[in-house]
């Protein structure tokens, strides 16, 4: 019986219409696609080995290219091998009519435009991207579905219906292994999970993987930047339980180095590259090299790359179509022909900000033309113009109710005229309605009227460029002396408090790459606080306060 068992199992591996798979080892005779006349590339080819896995990659392809809604692939004998039938089903050509998030309160940016090409693929990867943003602002049990609906002429709307679930917060940081660091110290060097205190509350940050990540590269810097080169650090765990998170760090220090070289090298290097930067040097970097013998270090050295130094070309602006290009430039540091140095550029932008007559501009809003050999540099500065009309409800809530009033107004920027001081586009007039007013707006004033209005107004803001003619609030139902204040408190914030801000928000991140034979890194260097930070904050708020009193 049992030679009869091995007999019958021979016979079966011989012969091939009892095998399951004969057909995998046969030759393709033909490949048809019924459901559609484009032209369609595909690996399955005639006279090849039939594969399934090359069959599968091919209606992956089909399914990828957004054209179909269904796909299914028929296998039939034919002759001596196999023929092979994509039958497909093309889905509608659709364009997008309107987008909808439902709720709109998140932020998320999509891609996808009025008019686009739209297909059940494309609405689908939408979801993703929007549930991948709402993962990286720490909604890490979001759901985003989609819901097509025709409207007319192959149009459609695309409604994304977000359910973001609860934001998990990071409650406690532990650092686990041999840190060889105080962990106050190491709370300190912590970027995206640093707790922040307003008064009595705790603001307590959100957790994300790559905030996690980025925070264990904050703290291996730290550790490199005090001579831990051997130094390792890694997430290790995260609990998260409903909304609170903790997250555990495993740090091995490792011996700390004390061999010849900069004693601060975040300081030496902020030195040279703003050395460089007066010197019009636009591409700076900075690298500590790690010298070794086996596994010990004998010393180090900072290295500094400087690339061309420019003078600038010209300056463009681009958006503004209400202000003039004189008066922007009035607010630039920089001028054509001068050196190009990237310091004043930015307090350029900031002065640019500080007029309000734009929507905020920073360093993505300028590109860079520079050309090696002449050793020049264009700028081009893109500005969006703020709304020319607005209205406004306000007042009195808090400590400053003591001067402010309850106000509604309403608000347009006049039109284009003239130039310079009589510029009418850098003035707006407003209609408010007053009521209530507080004792210190009745004693300036000169009145003790319970209700004042319509107050009708004409004001310039601050314009760094313009100076004194700038400031400016003309209000004859509430007096010359409402006027003189405003002007001389506007003038006393706009100048003090740059000067209290000294170079925060100037100073860009520096980095400098860690060059050594066993792994390099990075150390992310920050700005140095200025001088007396806690006083000079102290007196920036009670500097702003006091323009709560005269925001007429």
């Amino acid at each position: 019986m049992l030679y009869l068992l091995l007999l019958c199992s021979l016979l079966n591996r011989l012969d091939p219409a009892a095998s399951p798979t004969a057909s995998q080892t046969s030759s393709i005779q033909s490949v048809a696609i019924h459901g559609t006349h484009h032209y369609v590339a595909l690996a399955t080819q005639v006279g090849a080995t039939y594969n399934a896995r090359v069959v599968d990659e091919d209606v992956h392809r089909l399914w990828n290219t957004g054209r179909f809604d269904d796909i299914r692939v028929e296998t039939k004998p034919e002759g001596n091998g196999t023929a092979v039938v994509f039958n497909v089903h093309e889905a509608p050509q659709l364009r997008l009519h309107k987008l909808l998030i439902e709720p709109s309160t998140y932020g998320l940016k999509l891609a996808l435009r009025e008019g686009d090409a739209l297909t059940s693929l494309q609405a689908q990867n939408a979801a993703m991207e929007a549930r991948r943003q709402l993962n990286e602002q720490g909604f890490e049990r979001a759901r985003v579905d989609y819901t097509l609906t025709p409207v007319y002429n192959n149009q459609s709307d695309l409604h994304l219906k977000v359910e973001p679930g609860d934001r998990a917060r990071v409650k406690e940081i532990r650092f686990t292994g041999r840190p060889g660091l105080s962990a106050k110290e190491l709370r300190k060097s912590l970027a995206a999970f640093r707790t922040r205190r307003i008064l009595a509350w705790r603001l307590l940050p959100t957790y994300t993987p790559d905030a996690a990540n980025s925070d264990a590269g904050r703290l291996r810097s730290l550790y490199l930047s005090k001579g831990y080169f051997d130094a390792s650090v890694r997430v290790d765990e995260t609990a998260i339980e409903d909304k609170d998170a903790r997250v555990d760090f495993r740090i091995d220090s490792g011996p700390a180095y004390h061999v010849p070289g900069p004693s601060n090298v975040c300081a030496v290097a902020f030195a040279a590259r703003r050395h460089a930067e007066r010197e019009g040097v636009l591409d700076f970097s900075a690298t500590l090299n790690v010298h070794r013998e086996g596994d010990s270090v004998i010393d180090t050295s900072l290295d500094f790359h400087r690339g061309h130094a420019y003078r600038v070309a010209r300056i463009d602006f681009a958006g503004n179509r209400h202000y003039s290009d004189a008066t922007l430039r009035r607010s630039l540091l920089l001028d054509e022909g001068d050196v190009f140095d990237q310091y004043r550029l930015r307090k350029s932008l900031a002065r640019l900000n500080q007029a309000q007559l734009f929507e905020p501009i920073n360093e993505n809003n300028v590109s860079i033309h520079g050309d090696e050999e002449t050793g020049i540099a264009d700028i081009g500065i893109r500005v969006r113009e703020r709304q020319g009309h607005a209205w406004n409800i306000s007042g009195p809530v808090g400590p400053a109710s003591i001067g402010g009033p309850l106000e509604a107004s309403i608000t347009s920027r006049l039109p284009s005229w003239s130039a310079g001081v009589v510029q009418l586009s850098t003035y707006t007039a407003s209609i408010s309605m007053f009521a209530f007013d507080g004792p210190l707006l009745s004693l300036i004033a000169g009145t003790s009227k319970n209700f004042l209005f319509p107050v009708l107004a004409l004001r310039r803001p601050y314009l760094p460029g313009e100076g004194l003619s700038s400031g400016l609030l003309f209000a004859p139902q509430l007096g010359w002396r409402i006027g003189a204040l405003h002007y001389l408190v506007t003038h006393m914030q706009q100048r003090l408090l740059p000067l209290l801000n000294g170079n925060r928000g100037l100073e860009p991140e520096l980095r400098i790459e860690v060059a050594d034979p066993k792994g390099d890194g990075v150390i992310f260097c920050d700005p140095a606080a200025p001088r007396l930070a806690p006083l000079r904050l102290g007196a920036g708020i009670l500097l702003r306060l006091s323009g709560t009193f005269v925001a007429f």
